[in-house]
């Protein structure tokens, strides 16, 4: 058998090792809901920009400063659908699938900064025709959004940059490049004032 001296080291040594290990790991596990906001965020506007690409149309990506919610849809309600040819009532459901708006929503305490380096961003109401027939129109009508991130048919846009935040004031930032349209994320980093 084993003496008590000998558990109680052992039962020591794994209380040191448990005291080492677990504050980087719970640090980790904090960190994740903002990192996968951002990867969501960086994910959606590059979807947009594909969007784009495939549908030889310009699309928009917005944000709720301040909120949760995001949005794209093409710049022009009437674009052209991508892809397929063919008619009838299965080909303009496909279309207008591909072509109406849609709507995400970052996790429960985390937001998209109202503000880019102390400048608060200007939001907008979406006119009426943009949200019609959607089941959360109305809602979408009372939000305030961000001016349109748009990526041309060349996979360009305008550079911005947007900011997620967490309920502790920490955020990512995310950077479009408007040459390439590619997006770039920041490390994890307090909220400058």
């Amino acid at each position: 058998g084993f003496t008590f001296a000998e558990l109680l080291l052992v039962l020591t040594l794994l209380l040191v090792i448990s005291g080492l290990v677990l504050p980087p790991v719970m640090r980790m596990m904090a960190d994740q809901p903002l990192k996968e906001a951002a990867e969501r965020t960086r994910s959606q506007i590059a979807t947009v920009r594909l969007k784009a690409l495939d549908s030889s149309a310009a699309w928009q990506f917005r944000f709720e400063p301040g909120g949760r919610h995001y949005l794209w849809l093409p710049q022009e309600l009437n674009a052209p659908a991508s892809g397929g040819s063919g008619s009838g009532a299965a080909n303009n459901a496909a279309a207008n699938s591909t072509l109406g708006p849609t709507f995400g929503e970052l996790p429960k305490g985390i937001q998209f900064l109202s503000d880019i380096n102390g400048v608060p961003l200007t939001v907008e109401r979406l006119p009426q025709a943009m949200v019609a027939g959607l089941s959360n129109g109305y809602e979408m009508l009372q939000v305030g959004w961000s001016a349109p991130m748009t990526f041309q048919p060349d996979g360009s846009a305008v550079d911005a940059e947007l900011a997620v935040i967490d309920a502790r004031d920490r955020q990512i930032r995310l950077a479009v490049r408007g040459f390439t349209g590619g997006v770039t994320v920041s490390h994890i980093e307090n909220r400058r004032r």
